[in-house]
């Protein structure tokens, strides 16, 4: 906080006092301490109106922020999927287990691409343990040609069509983290079942007779324009 410098105005009304010259510094330092105190005040109201002045950006609209809906509940496998995945037990005369859900997420434009060809599940998000400790350790390997091993897994589009047959593999992000990806026939997967960005999307795992498959479900009314 600055204040201004006492001048030859401010003590003209002390020239013409009597008294020592101890009385006139007295007078001089009363009149500076006044000087002071109102320069003070003065201040202070100045900060206090700058402080409740809203600011120009306050009165402006806030931009609506768009939720992921990935992040929303978590709805369980609808009834028309595990209709469907009794058909495909009974065909093949074998039993099924139980549905988990693997992963709910919004789908990006990497997850689209055709140049990608595949879909990530980071496996920070993944919802429940669904692979057996044997199918993890064939995930970490890799062939004679030391390319990474994969299993062929069945999936279930949302559009319930026939279904595909794709690679589930694991992919090392860097050399602290991974992920799994669902690719080989992915892009016909997207195609097939017209997947747009910014949607979310359920990856379900079942098996038939031990054999991993999976059901990717299309939550309704969930696109995000502009993701």
């Amino acid at each position: 906080m600055l204040f201004r410098d006492i001048t030859i105005d401010d003590l003209k009304d002390k020239f013409d006092m009597k008294g020592s010259l101890f009385d006139v510094l007295l007078a001089t330092a009363e009149r500076a301490s006044e000087i002071y105190e109102k320069e003070r005040k003065t201040a202070q109201t100045r900060l206090k109106r700058k402080i409740e002045k809203p600011s120009s950006s306050s009165s402006e609209p806030k931009r609506r922020k768009i939720p992921n809906p990935a992040n929303n509940e978590r709805p369980p496998l609808p009834e028309e999927f595990k209709n469907a995945i009794e058909e495909m037990a009974r065909g093949a005369n074998a039993p099924v287990a139980a549905s988990k859900l693997v992963i709910q997420k919004q789908l990006y434009g990497t997850d689209l691409s055709s140049g990608h060809n595949r879909l990530s599940i980071p496996m920070s998000q993944i919802a429940d343990d669904f692979l057996t400790e044997m199918e993890k350790e064939h995930l970490r390997g890799h062939d004679g040609s030391y390319k990474k091993k994969y299993l062929d897994v069945k999936i279930v589009g949302p559009s319930l069509a026939a279904t595909e047959t794709a690679k589930f593999c694991q992919w090392h992000i860097g050399k602290t983290s991974s992920c799994y990806v669902i690719n080989g026939k992915w892009n016909a997967i997207v195609a097939k079942n017209k997947l747009m960005v910014g949607e979310a999307v359920q990856l379900w795992c079942f098996r038939i007779d031990r054999e991993l498959c999976f059901a990717l479900v299309r939550l309704p009314g969930n696109h995000a324009a502009g993701a």
